[in-house]
């Protein structure tokens, strides 16, 4: 049954912070409910059932704060999102009522999947796409040890976030990442970010053998390209498995596409993995895209993430926590003013 209501939650109380259990899905139906009314994007938490099962299948592992009565006061998931390499899992999808925001709830649940569910679970990585109008959850991502490897421009609709008042026009997130199974190995570098790409891994703890990606693409290859939009937050997010002889007219096809049905964010997630990954990015790059960062682990092998605006942003409205992020967001800026878009 879907919940589409509101309960009250007593202020004040004592809470837990615990591992999900099939009891508190109603609760975290209630608190989603109570946060974003009917707009969150994944309908997965207004139906306890569905909540159960994702638990159950190990596509979603979440962790609330939960008092004596059994009351959800905040969650907080891992879970399996857009890479199409199930052991990178997404933190996010957390949610702390208002009246239990000083309570450091957030912090709490945070620490527990960096520490605890993380050794449960045993993902090869995490990532995060943390928020640009406040600061909150980059502060608390670094506690954990994750840094910036990548900012996405304009993301999200100010829409997303009308009930808690936070964002008065399209919020940005910053990528976080940390890795927890590294292996190594050969990532293959376009020319024209090397230095750039060089400076993101600094930090990273990874061990890669960055070699120039200057092939030519195979003409017996087609692109295998996972195409997802958005239409309610306007982004198309376009995850090139490979990349292909016929990539120019899939890129020109998927923007007509977007033009039909409204996405103004255009996002390519490109595999560097592939020889040839050079020529997907100067084929995108013709186009208007600029640089929006590395994604370690995005397809098992690292993801160079490019993107491609029908807004323009205020790269000032940007606010980022850490040194890195603002050195990350000048490089984006600064390509995007190449790229003109």
């Amino acid at each position: 049954m879907k919940i589409d209501y509101d309960i009250v939650v007593e202020p004040g109380q004592e809470f837990t912070v615990d591992r999900f259990r099939p009891e508190d899905a109603r609760g975290i139906a209630h608190l989603f409910f109570s946060e974003y009314g009917a707009g969150y994007p994944v309908e997965t938490y207004y139906f306890p059932e569905r909540i159960i099962e994702e638990n159950r299948n190990g596509n979603l592992y979440s962790v609330v704060a939960r008092t004596p009565r059994g009351d959800i006061v905040g969650h907080m998931a891992l879970y399996r999102s857009s890479p199409p390499y199930p052991k990178l899992y997404e933190i996010g999808q957390g949610i702390v009522l208002p009246s239990y925001r000083t309570t450091f709830a957030a912090y709490k649940i945070n620490r527990y999947i960096g520490e605890t569910l993380a050794e449960e679970v045993r993902p090869d990585g995490i990532f995060g796409e943390a928020v640009c109008h406040i600061t909150a959850t980059q502060k608390s991502s670094a506690l954990i040890g994750m840094k910036p490897v990548a900012l996405e421009i304009d993301l999200m609709p100010a829409e997303a976030y009308d009930k808690a008042q936070c964002a008065s026009s399209r919020v940005s997130c910053v990528v976080l990442f940390r890795s927890f199974n590294d292996r190594p190995r050969e990532v293959f570098i376009p020319p024209v970010y090397g230095r750039e790409i060089e400076f993101i891994l600094e930090d990273l703890d990874l061990e890669r053998t960055l070699t120039s990606s200057r092939e030519e693409i195979p003409r017996d290859t087609e692109s295998h390209i996972s195409v997802r939009f958005f239409p309610d937050a306007g982004v198309g997010r376009f995850t090139v498995l490979s990349a292909g002889w016929d990539f120019p007219g899939r890129v020109d096809h998927l923007e007509e596409q977007g033009a039909m049905n409204g996405t103004r964010i255009f996002q390519y997630f490109l595999n560097l993995a592939e020889p040839w990954a050079g020529r997907a990015v100067e084929c995108l790059r013709e186009r208007g895209y600029f640089l929006g960062g590395y994604v370690p682990r995005w397809f098992d092998a690292d993801g160079l993430l490019m993107q491609k605006l029908g807004t323009v942003p205020d790269f000032a409205a940007i606010k980022l926590h850490s040194e890195k992020a603002k050195k990350i967001r000048d490089i984006v800026c600064s390509d995007r003013q190449r790229a003109g878009s």
